[in-house]
């Protein structure tokens, strides 16, 4: 039977009395992972069940993470017995579909995608008592060198720490202006919610394994013949870490691997290779290494204690010629010197001292972070290596990338280590494929000295350079992805996907620089059958959605964002544009009644401390919990109305009367000596004049020229999607784009105004 606990009647939470403390009621009950692995490739199958403990009609949103590389292909819901499956459309398509389904009352669901690893699933009209189950399904590459492979499966979204200027209330910024839809609420501490998780993995590699395990959680393994069955153990149930699952696969037939698939869309293909060479330890170049750590409040504990570790075995396993420095970065950068320090003892143990005071506190402010490092100053003749160790639990992950890709230089590397149980695994796997270099995730209870060591000897001299593919025939060349090969180190493989339109037979053909100067080259004969693995589709339109959105780390473009969707599209796939939408066909809730609308909230990652998460907003406690009885306090009541009086009270306001200004005067306006106006579209004179006004403060550096078009939206008072037309504009230099989007971001839009706009600016020199 539930109980209310007394003591907790302030949050306003309905809590269940358990062995294992208190439970906070929310709508989602159960998180059930179904896991087929074959060879290189995981089929998953996430299944959430969500109920309505309350009176009314519920809508549940819920963000969770998945894997950064997974491509997700199919969503459905379950209604008792029948099942409504999800169709892939455009975001803003898919939503408009939803909120319609919602008003009218029919259940719902809603599927879309923040960044490449935090998704949100929105779930409309669940009758009181009612259960429903969302399942969505995925493909993914498994990670593997020299036959140790790695299955991930985040359970939980880390705080996210968020800079900039608030656009509004919502805890949304101008550089993170979608804050509110990556920073889930938290269960209080001391409390924990009823949802638990369950994890079945099912491994048919073809080979026999042997060294199941999982430094994160306990399991229990079956063995029957080549395939092998794990389950997670019952006291590890709660969603607040990631699951680590490795094992080893015997045989050198893991070398090298060839999967090809034909259909309508062409011949795709994957090809895992790694090339079969002595890596040797002469030659060694010297090097120089800035080591960057954060330092932040999310780091506080065990995480930081992690990184110190690392770093001392780092600063000891230094080659005697190498030059090294240190720097920290919270919300100021630190380090232990202005120049770097030759690899001596008394610089070695300055160094270790300057590791064992460092303390966790205060906001991740790692873009200050970068440029420093990036910035430092270059010993000549050296090679730079920064070696970055964090959590990741920041939000504007594109700032960070875009700083990387425009920065660091072609010959240098940037390898990331992620710290903690469950890291932001998006952030440090593209800044180590941007920078080059090589990505490491290290729980903060695992033991550090193996993973230092392989490091040092990846990095100090690589096993493959300047690799080159070419295609050996007359046909059309495949796309292959990614586009660049990057450098490969011991045991690493290289995995690459491609597409061939016209579907003809063939062969590829790999080369490189081996070690030593000697040339390396592999050839391999691609037939493309109907009867393949249909999966390699669906990772070739991932690998092309990856590299499109690489080249938008700095701003969205009008072509980058067609190119995405179209990909999308095609291939069935989620993406930041794209999403999935499943709707009843029966009117399951008498519309234009009132519905409660809640956001799940998410347990704490293990050994992350409440209270030192870097987050820059504060989310109520009111908000934390379901309501204490089965009539909802206000602040979860919604109302199926178009506006709300506030709301047009608001839009009288913000109005006033310009009717009588030609819009040509409006534009004749300059905003500066710099930036003027060219032309609006979408927007009325009154409208023109305020944005006008607006932007007059803006001031950019001399000597840059050019005209800018953007496109976005507008609608419930905000500037949305800022995009850059590429083609029809003349300038593209990042820093401006950048300023002017974040301006736009932060114009105050009258509630009433909708739609889309074409602003054309014109910067003077």
């Amino acid at each position: 039977m539930n109980t209310v606990s007394a003591k907790n009647q302030h949050l306003g939470g309905l809590y269940v009395q358990s062995p294992q403390g208190e439970q906070l009621v929310f709508p989602l009950k159960h998180t059930e992972v179904i896991a087929k692995i074959a060879g290189n490739l995981s089929r998953v199958e996430v299944i959430q069940s969500f109920e309505n403990p309350f009176t009314q009609s519920l809508e549940a949103v819920y963000i969770f993470p998945l894997p950064d590389e997974a491509a997700v292909d199919d969503m459905e819901i379950k209604i008792g017995s029948r099942i409504i499956k999800g169709n892939i459309k455009k975001r803003e398509e898919a939503v408009a579909i939803y909120e319609k389904a919602k008003q009218e009352g029919r259940t719902a669901g809603l599927l879309e995608q923040e960044r490449d690893n935090i998704f949100t699933q929105s779930l409309a009209n669940i009758k009181p008592g009612e259960q429903i189950d969302v399942t969505i399904r995925y493909t993914e590459s498994l990670k593997f060198e020299a036959g140790n492979y790695e299955f991930v499966f985040p359970m939980v979204v880390g705080p996210r720490y968020i800079p900039g200027t608030p656009i509004d209330g919502s805890g949304d910024t101008d550089q993170v202006p979608d804050a509110s839809r990556i920073t889930p609420p938290v269960v209080p501490e001391g409390t924990r919610s009823r949802h638990n998780i369950n994890v079945t993995v099912e491994i048919d590699a073809g080979l026999p394994i042997s060294e199941v395990r999982s430094p994160s959680h306990q399991l229990k393994i079956e063995h029957s013949g080549q395939i092998v069955r794990i389950q997670l153990a019952g006291e590890d149930t709660i969603p607040n870490k990631d699951l680590i699952l490795r094992y080893q696969v015997s045989g050198k037939e893991t070398q090298s691997t060839v999967l090809s698939q034909a259909d309508d869309r062409g011949g795709h293909f994957a090809i895992y290779l790694i090339p079969a060479l002595e890596y040797s330890t002469d030659e060694i170049v010297p090097k120089d290494v800035v080591f960057l750590v954060d330092t932040s409040g999310s780091q506080s504990g065990d995480p930081l204690q992690k990184c110190q570790e690392l770093m001392r075995r780092f600063i000891n396993g230094l080659n005697p010629n190498d030059t090294f420095t240190i720097i920290d970065f919270s919300d100021r950068v630190r380090q232990l010197s202005p120049t770097p320090l030759p690899n001596t003892p008394e610089n070695r143990a300055q160094a270790i001292a300057y590791i064992n005071n460092l303390q966790a506190d205060g906001s991740t402010e790692m873009l200050s972070g970068i440029r420093t490092a990036i910035n430092f100053p270059t010993p000549v003749g050296r090679l730079r290596s920064v070696v970055l160790l964090t959590d990741g639990y920041i939000g504007n992950e594109n700032e960070i990338l875009a700083e990387v890709q425009q920065h660091l230089q072609p010959a240098n590397r940037l390898y990331s280590f992620g710290a903690g149980s469950s890291v932001n695994r998006f952030l440090l796997n593209r800044i180590a494929e941007i920078g080059r270099g090589i990505s490491r995730i290290i729980r903060h209870d695992e033991p550090t000295e193996e993973v230092a060591e392989k490091f040092y000897r990846q990095i100090n001299n690589p096993v493959l350079t300047n690799i080159q593919i070419s295609w050996q025939g007359d046909t059309e060349s495949p796309v292959i992805y990614p586009k660049v090969a990057p450098d490969l180190f011991c045991e690493q493989p290289l995995v690459l996907f491609g597409r061939k339109q016209d579907r003809t037979s063939g062969n590829l053909q790999i080369s490189g620089i081996a070690a030593g100067g000697k040339h390396y080259e592999k050839t391999f004969h691609l037939v493309f059958e109907e009867t393949g693995n249909v999966a390699v589709a669906q990772l070739w339109g991932r690998a092309r959605i990856k590299y499109l959105m690489n080249q938008m780390v700095s701003f969205e473009t009008k072509a980058g964002v067609e190119a995405v969707t179209k990909t999308a599209l095609n291939y069935q796939l989620l993406s930041q544009y794209t999403a999935f939408v499943a709707v009843s066909d029966d009117v399951r809730v008498e519309p234009g009644s009132e519905y409660l609308s809640m956001q799940v909230p998410v347990a704490m990652p293990e050994a992350v401390r409440f209270g030192k998460a870097s987050v820059a907003s504060k989310i109520s406690l009111s908000m934390l919990s379901a309501p204490a009885s089965a009539e909802a306090p206000d602040f979860l009541r919604q109302k199926r109305s178009p506006q709300s009086p506030a709301a047009k009270e608001v839009e009288m306001s913000l109005s006033f009367d310009l009717e009588e200004i030609e819009q040509d005067e409006i534009l004749d306006v300059a905003i500066n000596h710099q930036l003027e106006v060219i032309s609006i579209t979408g927007l009325d004179n009154t409208e023109i004049a305020d944005l006008t006004q607006h932007l007059q403060q803006l001031n950019f550096p001399s000597g840059l020229s050019g005209e800018i078009v953007f496109e976005f939206t507008v609608k419930k008072g905000r500037v949305e999607r800022v995009v850059l037309d590429e083609e029809t504009s003349t300038l593209k230099d990042p820093v401006v784009v950048e300023k002017i989007k974040r301006s736009l971001l932060l114009w105050r839009v009258p509630p009433s105004t909708t739609g889309k706009v074409i602003l054309t600016l014109h910067l003077h020199a």
